[in-house]
């Protein structure tokens, strides 16, 4: 690591650091394995319990159901179909696994291409990460005027197909902002540093959550389980035009998604452990809301759709921090968000913790 990033190794600089060494790493949706082997045994070497299962992998403290924390591990990124054809991995994803339809409209079409355009990348092996090549990325304009979203990477030699590729741009740390493919990956820096500095709850680091699919693995894992709360915590980057959030070092709130309303009395919770800390919070469908939007722009969430889709057997509420520029190798936030970002998540956690209302039962006999 770099000693401009890990000088002194305060928390914060200490989040940083861990977030470029997970952004080393590619983890485009659908191809994660090698990066959730990795967090495995990082995680490991904290001397906490990592188990993987199908979608999720579950690290565990001493005492596990004090809490529950999710977050993703995947990213957006280009999957090879062949024939020096690429494809959107969330798209494709979506089609190949769960047979939806991948046709978009133009519109999301033409947002997708100008975030990749001219972009480097580079291909790696799904199963040992070694590196096939690096290219840049051109678009098939008519391809999207027909609802595809077809690629080619220039510079690069015709891969076979279901080979993942990555951005390349690396991530920086400058002018008191980090930069960079962040979502999520400064989530689980977050999740590590609270797991070092005393956590010892739980958390669940998902796949496909860029496809809208994490639920599914989550829903899964705590059926399993026979866990039962309403207290589950998820926690994410959240996109703004506005550049102010990220310079008041706003923690980002819900009360719901566009799929669902979120448990109100553990989000009023957060809100006055906030003000209590002096940390400035923003609960963002309100602001939304006041602003004209409808309920169906309110955006989607992993626990919206998991509320949804197992009518409200499990809830809980979100914590994000605000970044610009979504979605790209350019997605920016502040120290002073993460640090205010961290230091809610600590407080909640680890320095006064919040009772967590979940109950484990016991497994159903074989």
């Amino acid at each position: 690591m770099s000693p401009t990033l890990t000088r002194g190794f305060n928390d914060i600089e200490s989040i940083i650091a861990k977030t470029m060494e997970y952004l080393s790493i590619p983890s485009v949706v659908g191809f994660e394995h090698f990066f959730m082997h990795f967090l495995q045994n990082d995680f490991e070497k904290l001397g906490l319990q990592a188990v993987e299962y199908p979608g999720l992998l579950e690290v565990r403290g001493s005492d596990p159901n004090a809490a529950i924390i999710c977050a993703h591990i995947d990213r957006h990124g280009l999957v090879s179909l062949g024939d020096g054809e690429y494809a959107y991995a969330a798209q494709y994803i979506r089609e190949i696994k769960y047979g939806e339809p991948h046709k978009s409209s133009q519109k999301e079409l033409k947002a997708i291409a100008k975030r990749f355009k001219d972009e480097r990348v580079f291909a790696y092996h799904p199963e040992t990460n070694a590196r096939l090549g690096e290219g840049t990325i051109s678009v098939c304009e008519t391809c999207i005027d027909e609802g595809d979203s077809i690629f080619y990477v220039n510079n690069i030699e015709k891969l076979d197909a279901d080979i993942p590729v990555a951005y390349a741009r690396t991530a920086r740390a400058e002018n008191n902002q980090i930069r960079g493919q962040i979502d999520n990956t400064l989530s689980i820096g977050v999740v590590y540093a609270l797991f070092k500095a005393g956590f010892q709850g739980t958390a669940y680091l998902t796949t496909e959550e860029e496809i809208g699919k994490s639920w599914v693995h989550i829903s899964n894992h705590l059926e399993s389980e026979n866990i039962e709360t309403k207290d589950l915590i998820v926690i994410d980057t959240s996109p703004y035009l506005d550049h102010s959030p990220l310079r008041e070092g706003t923690v980002i709130f819900r009360n719901r998604d566009r799929f669902s309303i979120f448990n109100s009395n553990l989000t009023e919770r957060f809100v006055n452990r906030c003000e209590k800390l002096g940390i400035p919070y923003q609960i963002k469908d309100i602001d939304l809301m006041a602003a004209g939007k409808e309920i169906e722009e309110l955006g989607s969430t992993e626990l919206g759709r998991l509320i949804s889709e197992r009518d409200a057997r499990w809830s809980g509420t979100t914590v994000q921090v605000p970044t610009t520029m979504y979605h790209t190798s350019n997605e920016t936030t502040t120290r002073r968000a993460i640090r205010n970002y961290f230091r809610f998540l600590k407080n909640i956690l680890i320095d006064d913790p919040i009772d967590f209302k979940i109950k484990a039962a016991d497994k159903m006999p074989a």
